[in-house]
């Protein structure tokens, strides 16, 4: 954690020098009682500033006029004008509002104005990956130079550079400016215009704007208050955030809190109006047909659906002036498939007809409807046959990783329900991957329809190919080693060995990495943890706990796994290389290594599911501990708010656990700190939470599974020459 000191003294330096150059008189300052001053303040009644300064017992009055405001605040006194009509309309000032101002000696703030005491501002100004940084010495010493604060998609207006307490920027870091300004274009956000502090953009709805890190921000607050002369303690500069963690980081759990989360999980969906539902299925499609389908978030007054038309993705990392998130229309098989699981796990918890009749409906939506199925995928003379499309905008786009992320949902959905109306087409798609597999039992990260259809399926499985990433690759054989424990076809177990055998030859220096090593690790975990169940060797209990142990190495106190980046040049998307490269690729959360933050998207997601297998296959204590140590890190760290509930019992992806609060670095050009996701982080979150309540693995409890059962007519159908 950050350090909290006192901060009345020292900031009071900072005031004594802010009134040297402004001309106040120092004495008269150093008289007043912060208690006994009166603070005058246009804005509204909920303004996040105007509300902190009340709950701290500062005399505040407020105004809806900005005239009636400097009337009415004594000479000398402190006069705030804040950003009524933010982010659209400026703060229109009175034409003499600054020589009146002048004249009564006041303190002013004033924020995203029409004026400034030499002119106008100009023309509001939207941004995107900017953020604010410190470019003052004069904050005190818990504000340095080159510190950042988010401020999400804020505006501010325009104005001529100029020495600055905060610039905006596009800037690379996790808490700092790593490359500093001088090659990024950057604005002026708070600074003093003769005597005036002033805001280009609205600083004081910190709470509602959703504004992070959450101690940066109060060091910032605190040292704007004490130049107008309100003298604060840190301590004082408090507030709850609107969107928060569920439990603090050492807050005792019971068996119900983890009930709670899985109900809270899977009821997340739903609050969120992401089933789509007939009424608005044309908005959807207008939004999710577009280049990049983002679009704004769902109005919660309208119904959810039923899964019979599937699911949107998540929430796109950007946060809006208003704290809400936009969201990612996109439709993806598997997040239809890995919601139907967690529906179906989260019924079992805490029996809800309406979560099971989800679960059904997304189900026959994958599999009974053209949705990601293309006529090539539907002919058994194709190569594509059997696959599933990545989304509904890319039906011929075959990801080995979505499939078999598909598969897993799949399966453990159709278990769960008792039913086996999809086990012929489960089947169908983990030999569709695998006979688009090389000779050597990699993929390649994804295949095109129009591509493979051009050649045969024989062809595409006598490949020389060596793909040694397992975040691409390593899922597929684990769903090979499943089918290869219901049915006994030993090539399945064949190809997924040799991949293994190749990887884990290459650990970790020739992995190919994709947004970080530990992302890896967890995903390659769930192959060998498998490949333990069907053929115990001293060789693969090595490999496992090889895999395992360096995962662990990476567990904190907290019980949560710090996200690590490869080395070398092997890294497919790693930390910006400089400013102008944050926010144009896919990225870490993190900028280098030590960076507190955890990933739930990429890593601590899948490491939940991977390692519960591992610690059940082996009944390792170490394991087992870990396992329930980053259980209990998820449930305290499951979001909560009482303003916003489509951010209510969610995961995002990126979590500072030492600050404990959802920050990172957000240089991940859709799927950054506060994205969302409805498959890969939700479902997986809450599905292994289920599973843990039952004191289970997937393993055991697909163990009666139908999937295989007419294994000797798909495989003659699918792989006819091919020796079972």
């Amino acid at each position: 954690m950050s350090k909290k000191p006192r901060l009345k003294s020292i900031l009071f330096l900072v005031a004594l020098i802010s009134c040297c150059q402004t001309g106040i008189a120092a004495d008269g300052l150093g008289a007043i009682d912060p208690q006994d001053s009166v603070v005058s303040i246009y804005c509204n009644e909920n303004n996040d500033l105007y509300q902190l300064l009340l709950s701290s017992g500062h005399k505040v009055t407020r105004y809806d006029d900005i005239d009636m405001a400097l009337k009415s605040t004594p000479d000398g006194g402190t006069l705030m004008v804040l950003a009524k009509g933010y982010p659209k309309e400026k703060t229109v000032l009175p034409e003499d509002f600054y020589r009146r101002a002048r004249e009564k000696k006041l303190k002013v703030y004033v924020e995203f104005p029409d004026r400034l005491v030499s002119g106008k501002t100009g023309a509001i100004t939207t941004t995107e990956k900017e953020r604010l940084v410190v470019t003052s010495d004069s904050f005190g010493k818990d504000l340095q130079p080159m510190d950042i604060l988010d401020a999400g998609l804020y505006r501010y207006v325009k104005v001529p550079d100029r020495e600055s307490f905060l610039k905006g920027a596009k800037v690379a870091g996790f808490k700092t400016a790593v490359y500093g300004l001088e090659d990024t274009p950057n604005s002026p956000i708070l600074f003093e215009d003769r005597g005036v502090m002033v805001a280009t953009t609205k600083l004081s709805d910190f709470n509602k704007s959703r504004y992070s890190p959450h101690d940066t921000w109060r060091n910032t607050l605190a040292a704007m208050l004490t130049k107008l002369g309100i003298g604060v303690e840190f301590k004082e500069v408090e507030w709850s955030p609107v969107v928060r963690p569920t439990f603090k980081a050492k807050a005792a759990l019971t068996r119900e809190d983890y009930g709670a989360a899985v109900d809270r999980g899977a009821g997340w969906y739903v609050k969120s109006r992401f089933l789509i539902h007939p009424q608005w299925r044309d908005h959807w499609r207008s939004i999710d047909t577009l280049a990049l389908p983002v679009g704004p978030p769902m109005d919660l007054s309208l119904p959810s659906g039923d899964g019979s038309l599937g699911i949107m993705e998540g929430h796109y990392s950007y946060i809006n002036p208003d704290g809400s998130q936009p969201y990612r229309y996109w439709l993806r098989a598997d997040c239809v498939a890995e919601t139907a699981m967690t529906f179906a796990m989260a019924n079992g918890n805490k029996e809800n007809k309406k979560f099971r009749e989800t679960s059904i409906n997304l189900m026959d939506f994958l599999y009974n409807s053209d949705t990601f199925i293309t006529a090539d995928s539907k002919d058994p003379s194709k190569s594509s046959y059997g696959l599933v499309g990545w989304a509904d905008t890319h039906k011929s786009r075959y990801y080995g990783d979505d499939n078999a992320r598909v598969i897993l949902g799949s399966i453990l959905a159709g278990q769960t329900l008792g039913r086996h109306d999809w086990d012929r087409q489960i089947a169908e798609l983990i030999l569709a991957n695998f006979r688009t597999s090389g000779k050597e039992g990699f993929r390649s990260s994804s295949l095109n329809g129009a591509d493979i259809d051009k050649i045969t399926w024989q062809v595409l499985m006598a490949r020389e190919l060596e793909h040694i990433a397992p975040h691409f690759e390593s899922w597929l054989w684990a769903t090979y080693l499943w089918l290869y424990d219901k049915t006994g076809y030993r090539p399945l177990l064949e190809k997924a060995k040799k991949a293994i055998g190749i990887t884990m030859a290459n650990y970790p220096t020739n992995w190919k990495w994709t947004n970080g090593l530990q992302q890896e690790r967890a995903r390659m975990i769930l192959p060998l943890a498998w490949l333990l169940r069907v053929d115990d060797t001293k060789q693969h209990r090595t490999w496992l706990n090889l895999l395992c142990d360096d995962l662990l190495e990476y567990q904190v106190a907290s019980g949560a796994f710090r996200e690590a980046l490869g080395v070398g040049s092997n890294g497919k998307y790693g930390a910006p290389a400089g400013n102008a490269q944050y926010g144009t690729t896919e990225a870490p959360v993190i900028h280098e290594n030590g960076d507190p933050v955890a990933d739930m998207l990429y890593t601590t997601n899948f490491a939940f599911f991977a390692l519960n297998e591992a610690a059940q296959a082996t009944q390792d204590p170490k394991y087992l501990k870990a396992v329930d140590r980053l259980a209990d890190f998820l449930v305290r760290i499951q979001s909560t708010s009482s303003g916003r509930a489509d951010l209510d019992g969610c995961w995002f992806r990126a979590f500072d656990y030492e600050s404990w609060e959802y920050y990172g670095s957000n240089a991940d050009l859709g799927w950054g700190a506060w994205g969302t996701l409805t498959g890969w982080t939700q479902s997986f979150i809450t599905t292994t939470l289920a599973i843990k309540l039952e004191n289970t693995s997937y393993w055991d409890k697909t163990k009666e599974s139908g999937v295989g059962e007419d294994m000797d007519e798909v495989w003659s159908q699918m792989l006819p020459g091919v020796k079972p």
